[in-house]
């Protein structure tokens, strides 16, 4: 059985790091690319190795951002899979998927369906879960188990499902949360006040990343793309394909604020919504089957 804190899969040293926080709440401000899905991942199968019989549930933004977002996180759970089914074979340990013995076509509909579930089996009859699905704060009431969140900046409807997380993580103190994005496109978005780092905070290179405590309370693991540079993940030209420095790429960008916020984690003020996406879709939740539509083309005189 592995020990607490033990990697069991190989990472680069911000994910090391990342991955022996003993906090039970820690949020990964991480830059595109730098393999947040894989850290999400890892530390899943982890809780599934540490503890027979639990239950991860893995809330994936590909789930309401669209089909190719979809495939991709079906391609970056296969790919982990394999890694998983290694390390649960050199500990005596079975892995088993929703997905075994399927096309790629049919694991993407396992994806769309919130069916998708792996299984670890520490016997005949006792067996850890990681389940994938949406971010539905209609069925988190249901979600008592350990959190695991990807793209968080991207969940249409982010509020309403930390409020649906927060009672079950006070009543539940061996469950643990770990959420990840890089800074939300839309400065209405909830995580936008809840994770941005306090003014004028600086953070020097570090392989590690760097730390701080956000204005939610939760910690934050914060790794930019020099950081990631500095772990062994470059960037590469456009057109070339070579190994390339940050200022170089950003240089190259022809939308300079998407790089920042992409690449450089700045939580950039400015959006121009008047309504958020998030009061949008709730709304739009709310009134499904109890709401008349009415379109109104023309005043009619009285």
């Amino acid at each position: 059985m592995a020990k607490p804190g033990t990697v069991l899969i190989p990472g680069r040293a911000y994910q090391d790091e990342a991955f022996r926080v003993g906090l039970r709440r820690l949020f990964l401000l991480w830059s595109r690319q730098r393999g947040k899905s894989y850290e999400l991942s890892r530390q899943s199968f982890n809780r599934m190795m540490k503890f027979p019989g639990r239950l991860v549930t893995f809330i994936s933004a590909s789930m309401t951002l669209g089909t190719e977002l979809l495939r991709k996180e079906a391609e970056q759970w296969q790919a982990m899979l394999e890694k998983m089914r290694s390390a649960a074979g050199r500990h005596g340990l079975r892995l088993t998927s929703s997905g075994d013995g399927l096309d790629f076509d049919a694991v993407c509909d396992l994806f769309e369906h919130s069916k998708f579930e792996t299984r670890l089996w520490h016997s005949r009859s006792v067996c850890s879960r990681t389940r994938v699905i949406a971010p539905n704060p209609d069925t988190a009431v249901g979600w008592t188990s350990d959190i695991f969140g990807d793209e968080v900046g991207r969940w249409p409807n982010a509020q309403d499902v930390f409020e649906a997380i927060e009672p079950f993580m006070a009543s539940h103190p061996e469950l643990i949360m770990r959420l990840a994005t890089t800074p939300p496109p839309d400065d209405r978005h909830f995580t936008f006040e809840a994770f941005a780092p306090p003014p004028g905070l600086e953070f020097p290179v570090n392989a590690r990343g760097n730390f701080y405590r956000s204005p939610s309370g939760i910690m934050v693991h914060r790794v930019d793309v020099w950081d990631g540079c500095a772990a062994g993940v470059p960037l590469y030209h456009p057109d070339t394909g070579e190994p390339i420095p940050p200022e170089q790429h950003r240089a190259l960008a022809f939308d300079k604020q998407a790089w920042d916020r992409n690449y450089g984690l700045a939580f950039l003020a400015g959006g121009t919504a008047a309504i958020s996406m998030a009061s949008i879709t709730r709304a739009m939740e709310q009134g499904r089957d109890n709401c008349i539509g009415i379109n109104v083309t023309e005043t009619i005189a009285p």
